[in-house]
Formats: C-alpha cells, structure tokens, sequence
C-alpha cells in the first residue's frame, strides 16, 4: 500500500503530463517549437517517474497482470519486432525528423500511461487543471484566428492563416487536443456546479471551430453524444440536469453563430464538405477519391501497402519511405506532383502499416480493454463520464487524423487514469450518485 508522500508525488507527475506538457511551446533553431521540448519535458517527467518507482518499489505496483496491459505487453512486442523488418531502423527508433514519432516517443506515451495507471484518488484536481491547461491553450488559439496573437507570428515555424494552431504547432494536432479536453469543463459544469465550466466550455469550442478541422469537429459531436449517454447509463437524467443539457446545447449554438458570423464563408465552406465528400464516396463518382483532403487516395494506397507486409509492416514513422519506393510515379502522374505523405492519416491504419495487422489488433484490444473496465465503473464516479467522452471522441477523430507527439501522451495518460485501481476513487468516500464530490 502506498504512502502519502508516494501518492502525492506520483499524483504530482501525472499533473504535470497533462496540465504542464501540452502548455510548452519553446525556441528552437530559430522557432518556436511544439514538438521536440514537450518530448523533452515528457522523458524528464518520465525519468522521475523511474526513479521514484525504484526508490517505493515496495509501494508501487507498476504493471499488474490484467487483460489490459496483456494487450499492451502484445502491442509493445509487435512494435519492437517490426525494428527488424523497418525500411530504416534508425528513424522507426528516433522518429523521423519531422514528426520525431518513433520508438523512443512510444515509450515515453507508455511512461505517460504507467504513472497515470499508478495515481491515487486524482479526481479532486485532475479535472480543474485538465480545464485551465486546455483553456490557455485554446485562448491562444482563437487569439491567432482573430489575429490579435501576443505572440509575432514570424516566431512561429509554420504561421498558419486563417486557422488556429496553438502550442500544437498545426491545426489538425490542436483539433485532437481539444477534443480529449473539451469534456473536462462540462464535468465542473455538470457535477460540481462551477459555472465557470461554461466559460472554459466556451473558449474550448471556439477553438475547435477556429482549426477548421473537420475530422476534429466529427470527434467533439460524438463525445458530446458519448457524454450523455454514459451519464444517462450511469446516473440517469432529473429535471435539473436537462436544464444543463439545454444551456450547454444553446451556448453551442451560440459559440457556432458567432464563428460563423466572424469567419465569413469559412465555416460553412468546411462544414459541407463533409457531406460532400461523403456522398461522392457513397455514389462513387469521378475523383471521389480524391475527398477528405485525399485522404480516400491515401488510404488506398496504405490498404495496398498492408496488403504487402501484413505480418510486419514497414518500420515505426517511415511510411514516406514505403510511399516513395512503391507509389511515386502513379502519384506524380494523378497529381502532377510528388505529394510527401509521410502518415496514413487514419490512426489504425497507421499501425497496420508500421508494425503490422497483429499490432493494430493488440492495440484495439489494449483500448477496448481499458474503456471496458472504466464503463463498469461509472457509477463509482461521475468522471469516468468525462473521460471515456474524451476517449471515444478521440478514437473517432483519429480515424481522420494522425498520432502526435503533441497530443498522443494526453490520450495514454487518459487510457491509464481509467484503468487504475483507484485513480479517481474519492479518499473521503461520501460520494452519492453523480453528486459526488470528486
């Protein structure tokens, strides 16, 4: 049994993964760089975490025998493996040096993952530094929409226009972002009675608007959807809380109204190419697939590439190497030019790709494992609710988008907290319905 002292500061760590890390945005040759110093931070984080285990190794028990980390141990096995069969074994271990998203990352994710599995009774800080990190990072970007950025956007490596990007560093990792924090605010809103959730809410929203991110907004709707239905499960609905339903429903409205009104045709624009792109692909009409900003072409062409290498895949982070060598000359003649993808743009087929059709099945299994637990727990806390919201939301968006190290450390912390023993059991235990006090 853990200490005090051990807990606090095993709880401290996991604090600092998701309300610190995704803050950090430092120079780097030059620019302000959103990558590389959150990794850096991440493995300083992670190293701690070590050091603290070896020295309470008595207290802390960091992987337990369960279903879930059994995927795990599979899926980190497969990724190991497909070392061996990589197209460049030196960039699927460090990561390319655009994306920096190899082997050594995943690790740091899995540090991410065991201390969060390892926290105690977060419950009573987690969700209000979860809101005010994810506030601060999406003022900056509806800051940069609107153009009135403290920061000069000569300081940026990319100055995105028109769209907002944040401590991410693009569009789309800051959709994925918001939509695993967004849920957050609506758990002070909906089982603290803080209406200060709605003003985080607010902000949050706005932001995703402001990425343009198709994929992400998909995601944000369905973990909206996500978060009542397990509230409903879990809690059921009194009068009270339709009342916040319906205020929640109408400020997003709102929030939708005012974008639309200040960002011209932009909305709509991105908004109906959603529904136009899918029912091309449904009656499969010329360049259909060429929709979801090619990403249909793309997907194609990472199908074939599975189809090839199964078993193995071609190598963490090297996909562009596989693209080249294989489809170059079909992809300049339907383009006119060489188009660089480097990831499939479709989380799960990305893992197919890289370490194999065995990794991606240990994967899904490692994450159905996890949620699986945590919806038999929802009635024990009411923020199982807001994190398996953010969980699913993420797992929909990521069918459009890809992993990063950005954002992919906040999505294993996630995965960790909702498989812990006692991540967000109450220490006071007076908790009654969703009016517990967490």
């Amino acid at each position: 049994m853990a200490n005090r002292k051990t807990v606090q500061i095993n709880n401290f760590l996991v604090y600092l993964i998701v309300g610190l890390v995704p803050l950090i945005l430092l120079p780097r040759r030059g620019h302000l760089s959103a990558s590389i110093p959150k990794l850096i931070v991440l493995g300083v984080i992670g190293i701690v975490f070590l050091l603290h285990w070896f020295i309470r190794r008595r207290e802390m028990t960091v992987i337990r025998d369960n279903l879930e980390n059994r995927f795990l141990a599979g899926y980190v096995f497969f990724l190991v493996v497909s070392m061996f069969f990589s197209l460049d074994p030196v960039t699927s271990f460090w990561g390319s040096g655009y994306r920096y998203d190899g082997l050594v990352a995943f690790f740091l994710y899995l540090l991410a993952y065991l201390a969060a599995k390892n926290g105690h009774h977060l419950g009573r800080k987690l969700f209000w530094i979860l809101a005010v990190s994810g506030f601060l990072v999406a003022l900056l970007g509806v800051l940069q929409f609107y153009s009135i950025d403290p920061i000069p956007s000569r300081w940026y490596a990319i100055p995105w226009k028109d769209a907002a990007f944040s401590t991410m560093g693009n569009p789309n990792f800051l959709g994925s972002y918001l939509v695993l924090v967004i849920p957050m605010p609506l758990y002070l809103y909906f089982y603290k009675n803080q209406p200060v959730g709605l003003i985080f809410y607010s902000v949050m929203v706005l932001a995703l608007l402001c990425t343009r991110t198709r994929g992400a907004w998909i995601g944000f709707f369905i973990s909206l959807l996500v978060f009542l239905f397990l509230h409903h499960k879990g809690y059921g609905f009194r009068k009270k809380e339709g009342r916040k339903v319906l205020v929640v429903f109408l400020l997003t409205l709102v929030i939708s109204g005012f974008f639309i009104i200040t960002s011209g045709d932009l909305f709509f624009a991105r908004f109906l190419s959603i529904f136009g792109d899918l029912f091309a692909w449904i009656k499969q009409t010329e360049g259909s697939e060429m929709g979801g900003s090619f990403r249909i072409y793309l997907w194609g062409k990472v199908l074939t590439l599975i189809g090839k290498r199964p078993l193995t895949g071609y190598g963490i982070d090297v996909l562009y190497i596989a693209m080249n060598s294989n489809f170059r000359e079909q992809i300049i003649q339907d383009f006119g030019v060489y188009k660089n993808w480097d990831k499939a743009h479709n989380e799960f087929l990305n893992i197919a790709v890289s370490s194999g059709v065995l990794s991606l099945l240990a994967y899904l299994g490692f994450v159905g494992a996890v949620i699986r637990r945590a919806y038999k727990r929802l009635p024990e806390h009411p923020g199982y609710v807001a994190l398996l919201a953010a969980v699913m939301g993420y797992l929909v968006q990521a069918m459009f988008n890809i992993q990063v190290v950005m954002v992919y450390y906040v999505f294993f912390a996630y995965l960790g907290i909702l498989s812990a023993e006692e991540g967000l059991e109450d220490t006071r235990g007076i908790f009654s319905g969703f009016r517990k006090t967490a």
